[in-house]
């Protein structure tokens, strides 16, 4: 009988998605697909990707995760979104950010509305697959793929961007994990001028 899951934990699974993006550091693999969902939304300059339901259902099929001509509501959107904003949090908490009660539920919901499941193939590999269609069963394959990431050594390399007005997701490639920023030409420089300018107005 299928093993019917329903929260987030850290069990190591075989990913079962791989996708590379091509913008910053990025990652490969699980981690480069839950990378990718979160950076939907550039939250600093405005480009919204999931921006209607049409939008949602190109991405999701683009990415594999759902079957072209599958219904797509505002609903859908609405519930796609909250789950990216999840993420978003969990991944926050790489770098000491704190992840709230209604974060935690969000993704758990998604788990249990796709009603995932483990399942282990003939080489007794395991991997989490949805048993809903749509819009449901592309959230569950996306929580898939974080539960999947959380047991990659590279998942403490996810991290957002320290620059409060950014908070894009990027991959930590230094030797000793202590990137900060997304890109130190833009988001590093900024937070190095606003930190100038407001010693500079505490001593004046």
């Amino acid at each position: 009988m299928p093993v019917i899951i329903t929260h987030i934990s850290l069990l190591a699974v075989t990913p079962i998605i791989a996708f590379e993006m091509a913008d910053r550091d990025t990652a490969t693999g699980v981690l480069g697909l839950v990378q990718a969902f979160v950076n939907t939304v550039d939250l600093q300059d405005g480009p919204e990707e999931l921006a209607h339901p049409n939008a949602l259902e190109t991405w999701l099929v683009a990415h594999e995760l759902m079957q072209a001509g599958q219904p797509v509501s505002e609903a859908d959107l609405k519930h796609a979104i909250a789950v990216r904003e999840a993420i978003r949090a969990v991944i926050g908490a790489n770098t000491g950010g704190r992840v709230y009660p209604l974060d935690v539920a969000t993704l758990n919901e998604a788990a249990t509305a796709s009603r995932l499941r483990a399942r282990f193939s003939a080489d007794g590999k395991a991997r989490l697959e949805p048993e809903a269609g749509g819009v449901a069963g592309a959230m569950g394959r996306v929580v898939a793929a974080v539960f999947s990431a959380m047991a990659d050594e590279g998942w403490s390399r996810l991290k957002l961007c320290s620059s409060p007005t950014c908070r894009w997701v990027f991959y930590d490639g230094s030797r000793n994990h202590s990137s900060r920023w997304c890109t130190m030409a833009t988001c590093g420089n900024r937070q190095k001028a606003r930190r100038f300018r407001e010693r500079a107005r505490s001593i004046a």
